[in-house]
């Protein structure tokens, strides 16, 4: 498994893995639910939602792969501030898209244009946090080094 997965081998926990599903799909789910409101399309209207249950799920899952990482990586002292507010952000990005979720699951046969509307407006207002949220986990990565090989934390001191 390792000389197939290199980097999975070497990761020091799976939060990286699961990162990326909200990161893509509730974007997406906001631009398919634009578009099904815009033009009244049916279709990208289930698909826009089918993307913001997947990311929802997907946000849960990188929220407790995070709390899990975040007890198992080398942070340092200058990281924290910034670890502190990625985690808050995201909390509000999981929050946000599990209620958008449960309640599109809930109404979707009894979706008027209206609460389209509304949908579009709690979609961006969750992607704004998002990309501010997933900006300081890169800064955590990027700027401080959280995470990125364990034989370098000596070195980061």
């Amino acid at each position: 498994m390792e000389s197939l997965f290199p980097g999975l081998s070497t990761m020091e926990n799976w939060h990286p893995v699961f990162v990326h599903i909200p990161v893509v799909l509730l974007p997406l789910a906001l631009m398919a639910q634009a578009v099904a409101t815009w033009w009244k399309d049916e279709e990208c209207r289930r698909m826009g939602l089918w993307l913001l249950w997947l990311g929802a799920l997907g946000a849960v899952a990188s929220t407790i792969t995070g709390k899990l990482a975040e007890e198992e990586v080398f942070v340092p002292e200058a990281a924290w501030e910034v670890i502190e507010l990625h985690e808050t952000l995201m909390f509000v990005t999981t929050g946000l898209a599990v209620a958008l979720a449960l309640a599109t699951l809930f109404l979707r046969k009894r979706m008027t244009r209206k609460l389209q509307v509304w949908l579009v407006a709690g979609l961006l207002a969750l992607n704004a946090v998002l990309v501010v949220g997933a900006d300081r986990g890169g800064q955590l990565v990027y700027g401080y080094g959280v995470s990125v090989q364990a034989e370098q934390a000596g070195e980061r001191d």
